[in-house]
């Protein structure tokens, strides 16, 4: 049975098996847009009762982390017009050597690349920032964000070739004009 059925004939159950399966991923998506803990479970905690309050919404032919991906950007961008925030924080992995230690020149470089990366990313719009957030974080396919965003293919297309051009365009000015 699935999720979105649980929740219809056994509420309870179903929410805790809602929360079980998707809020870690909720959360890390959160986190990305909202750079903050507390705000972030917020999210989610939102996003998921939302979730439960529509269920009869979701048809079983779309896909359900997406349903819920648009509850948690519409929800976000409520809060970014009330609050008008403006972060986005990447959680950096330090690249190890091969006997399990970090390598100080590797985990500073990467360091570097990381803040790069996650300046240039803060910079963009909340649009292009929450569709690179959904693709390249949330693992959503192209589609997906189009549903997810109520756009079309295109648009969600466009406006990812587009974050990646001012990313790009930032950190060539960032290193000087010569891009790593």
């Amino acid at each position: 049975m699935q999720i979105w059925e649980q929740i219809r004939f056994d509420p309870e159950a179903g929410a805790k098996a809602l929360v079980a399966s998707y809020s870690d991923r909720l959360y890390k998506l959160a986190y990305r847009l909202c750079s903050d803990a507390a705000l972030s479970e917020d999210l989610v905690l939102r996003t998921l009762a939302r979730a439960v309050k529509a269920q009869g919404k979701f048809s079983s032919e779309e896909s359900y982390f997406s349903f819920l991906c648009t509850i948690l950007v519409n929800l976000h961008r409520d809060d970014l017009r009330l609050k008008a925030a403006n972060a986005l924080v990447f959680m950096e992995d330090v690249p190890e050597s091969e006997d399990g230690r970090p390598n100080p020149g590797e985990a500073l470089a990467a360091k570097s690349d990381a803040e790069a990366v996650r300046l240039a990313v803060s910079r963009l719009s909340p649009i292009l920032r929450e569709t690179v957030v959904l693709r390249y974080f949330g693992g959503l396919s192209v589609a997906d964000i189009a549903e997810a965003l109520a756009v079309p293919d295109g648009t969600v297309k466009f406006r990812l070739s587009e974050a990646r051009r001012k990313i790009r365009e930032f950190i060539t000015q960032r290193n000087g004009g010569a891009a790593r």
